[in-house]
């Protein structure tokens, strides 16, 4: 039960004296927009932040929790979106990492700790051993490893917070049983989620937070979706619409020289003999199950990775790309997949962010305080990002304003072509259409765009022409207006003959 909890940061109000209730045993949603406050609630519930006004109480006990480690201890266990884990601590020493087990003079038990832990690993059907280091683990393993540490002491809450954003359908489909089994032996669930079909999935009742206040809480059996995204927004639903191709956008006609041309592009194990083109103006989607080479394509394009063999130019150019500086320079541009890694420099400003790309690739040597507050302030005012002033650092922000500002950084350097690399995971419902204007909208001035998404309605709505990756090679090509999910899948998996017939080539 939360009762009336309220939370400022500063200037920010990020709760506004929320109030519902969690049943015992029940698999409970907690949804909305980015910085509707679903973070911070979890925060408190976990014992990591303290609320300015309100309590938490569990089966009519008041519960005020001064660490992490106090609200685990009391049955609250938490799974965290970003992994946090020790890798080069093997699983075992994870699970119990500042709680380990002692005996006489504080030693540690290790048989223990392995016992227990080969106990919980069976329990899940984790397929790995207790003495496996971490970074040898899979991202779904590594999820479920998180499960283990909150059940190592009998965990009565488990809180799941954007646990899926990194798996695939079928380690999706393992977590839930997983969840859905310590359902049935009375662990409550808290799940936090920007994907709808999983919250109805999973959960019985889903509670909605808008602008850090209480928006309502409704029974998924007798509650269509779009009822759900309405609360969440305050307004309709926004539909999906295919895009209007622009007249020559396929590159097809002589006079249309493409914006990119990767010819031959080789870089092995992840992916061989790879040859596309991409015009101005025009959205090409890249689509491929984990492991088809997707993303690799992307970092070998933007100087991450060295190829093996291929060539790549811009407007007809040559280029050799060997860093993100040669990137930039020659009028490239990467939104990676990972914007808390590889996107941000979380010790800096927004307005560092921002105009760091740009003065590198314009090899500015004096810093210009007006200049760079100007050009930050562009960026923010063009892609409606919500901050309170330029001098935060990208954690105040949510987390669909966060991958705008790794849009915008790198759309300040005005490039010739657009990568882009799973733009909307972690993104609200809200945050994802904006995003999905912003490419359009890029693509509509002659920008080039180079889309990877495993989000397959994405790719249908936003693409001219859709690349299908499988195994490191490129199995064919459909036209974005008349391509099909079960067109795009069979490509993706196994049965070209029957995609081909769907108006496909391979």
């Amino acid at each position: 039960m939360f009762r009336d909890v309220a939370k400022a940061f500063g200037a920010v109000q990020a709760l506004r004296g929320v109030s519902f209730a969690v049943a015992a045993g029940e698999a409970h949603a907690c949804v909305g927009e980015n910085g509707a406050g679903k973070s911070t609630l979890l925060k408190i519930l976990a014992g990591s932040i303290r609320p300015d006004r309100g309590d938490v109480s569990w089966e009519g006990e008041r519960m005020h929790f001064a660490s992490p480690r106090e609200a685990l201890e009391r049955g609250i266990g938490m799974v965290h979106q970003e992994m946090l884990a020790f890798p080069n601590l093997s699983v075992t020493a994870n699970i119990f990492a500042g709680r380990e087990i002692t005996r006489g003079w504080g030693r540690l038990n290790e048989q223990a700790m392995r016992a227990r832990t080969q106990e919980l690993l069976t329990r899940l059907h984790v397929p790995v051993t207790p003495d496996t280091p971490m970074d040898r683990v899979s991202t779904a393993c590594a999820q479920l490893v998180q499960v283990a540490r909150a059940l190592a002491f009998e965990c009565r809450v488990l809180v799941l917070d954007e646990p899926t954003t990194s798996l695939t359908d079928a380690e999706v489909d393992h977590l839930f049983g997983v969840v859905t089994g310590l359902r049935a032996q009375g662990v409550t669930i808290l799940f936090v989620s920007h994907r709808l079909p999983e919250v109805y999935r999973l959960c019985d009742r889903i509670t909605v937070l808008r602008d850090g206040q209480f928006a309502g809480t409704f029974d998924r059996a007798t509650t269509p979706s779009d009822d759900i995204v309405r609360a969440m927004v305050g307004r309709e639903p926004p539909k999906r619409v295919a895009r209007r191709r622009p007249s020559g956008a396929t590159g097809d006609s002589p006079a249309v020289a493409p914006a990119l041309r990767v010819e031959n592009l080789t870089r092995r194990p992840a992916f061989e003999g790879i040859s596309f083109h991409v015009a101005p103006g025009e959205i090409v989607g890249m689509f491929g199950l984990v492991g088809s080479g997707r993303t690799e394509i992307l970092e070998t394009l933007f100087g991450l990775a060295a190829p093996d063999a291929g060539q790549v130019a811009i407007d007809g150019q040559p280029v050799q790309v060997r860093s993100a500086r040669d990137a930039g320079k020659a009028g490239l541009a990467l939104v990676p997949e990972d914007r808390q890694r590889q996107g941000l420099f979380f010790n800096l400003s927004l307005r560092h962010n921002l105009v760091l790309p740009l003065a590198a690739k314009q090899d500015v040597r004096v810093i210009d305080d007006a200049r760079e507050e100007a050009a930050a302030e562009l960026q923010v005012k063009s892609l409606a990002i919500r901050t309170p002033h330029l001098r935060v650092t990208p954690d105040a922000l949510s987390g669909g304003n966060q991958q705008k500002v790794v849009a915008g950084k790198w759309l300040a350097t005005e490039p010739r072509v657009l990568l882009l690399d799973e733009p909307t995971k972690g993104v609200d419902v809200g945050a994802k259409f904006e995003i999905h204007n912003l490419i359009r909208g890029q693509a509509d001035t002659g920008m080039a765009c180079l889309l990877v998404s495993s989000d397959l309605p994405e790719v249908l709505s936003l693409a001219d022409r859709i690349l299908v990756m499988r195994e490191g090679r490129l199995r064919g090509e459909l036209r974005g207006g008349d391509a099909t999910e079960e067109a795009v899948m069979r490509l993706a998996t196994h049965d070209v003959e029957a995609a081909t017939q769907d108006g496909g080539t391979a």
